[in-house]
């Protein structure tokens, strides 16, 4: 059987192609969100887990109050026009969602449109990658 030069640089060049990672660093995943649960009534915005690391957190906010509410998060002691982040306003008996990156260790308040109690989620160091997690995003 006879072989050509061609077919040798074929064979070269095929074998070059595989686990051309390039030898780089493998990048980690961003930890999975975290779910938090919001509960607003007449007198108080109640949050838990209310401590968490820091990464991309979830909020699943239902309003048990007698009026439509808008929740609002913000550092601790600043004023509202510092907002992290708002939700619209949500209707009594109804429900949001808010996707916030709290990437900045701290408190944060979470606070609602009429004058009930806020609740305070505290922020810890960054959580562990979600790269090692089967059958996640």
């Amino acid at each position: 059987m006879r072989t050509t030069s061609g077919m040798w640089v074929a064979v070269a060049l095929a074998a070059a192609g595989c686990g051309g990672g390039g030898g780089g660093v493998k990048e980690t995943s961003p930890p999975l969100p975290i779910n938090l649960t919001v509960y607003i009534n007449d007198a108080r915005v109640s949050l838990s887990p209310d401590t968490v690391g820091a990464g991309q957190v979830v909020f699943i906010i239902t309003n048990q109050a007698s009026r439509a509410q808008t929740l609002t998060l913000l550092p601790a002691g600043t004023p509202a026009a510092q907002a992290v982040a708002s939700t619209g306003s949500i209707s009594p008996q109804g429900t949001a969602q808010m996707k916030v990156e709290l990437s900045t260790p701290g408190d944060y308040s979470l606070t609602s449109t009429t004058a009930v109690q806020p609740a305070t989620l505290h922020i810890g160091p960054l959580r562990p990658s979600g790269s090692n997690d089967l059958l996640q995003p």
